[in-house]
């Protein structure tokens, strides 16, 4: 699904999320250093895809969340960086002609790890709502 069919919400969040990369780049790194790292993955040496059974619960959404965040975490413990990015997801049907997914699994996540490049563009850090937006707590 492309973003253009996501919710007010997340389509807002990540409209923002762009103005701020925006802003944060220079131009040179707008014009060929971004556009090209998302062609290319980002460069990533290794991707790791996470699918999900077509039709599972919310439950095993959840479960594959969590999963993904543990699978990050295991990695920065290796002294790796790692990354979900919409672009690893974006096309399914290409994903599915190089790597063996059945059509009953949705490619949920795809997560980048390899070493951290130092430059620029790794420096960026997006802003963060606060959390009124993303947490309520009753008594």
């Amino acid at each position: 699904m492309h973003r253009v069919n996501w919710d007010e919400f997340p389509r807002d969040n990540m409209a923002k999320l762009n103005l701020h990369r925006t802003n944060y780049l220079t131009k040179d790194e707008l014009d060929s250093g971004w556009a090209e790292a998302q062609q290319n993955l980002y460069y990533a040496p290794a991707v790791f895809y996470l699918t999900i059974p077509q039709n599972s619960s919310n439950w095993s959404i959840y479960d594959l969340g969590a999963f993904a965040q543990k699978l990050m975490l295991a990695a920065t413990d290796m002294g790796l960086g790692s990354m979900v990015a919409y672009e690893f997801v974006k096309y399914p049907d290409e994903i599915r002609q190089i790597l063996p997914i059945p059509e009953k699994e949705a490619i949920a996540v795809g997560i980048a790890v390899g070493y951290e490049a130092e430059d620029h563009i790794n420096n960026f850090r997006s802003e963060r709502l606060s959390l009124d937006n993303v947490l309520q707590i009753f008594d």
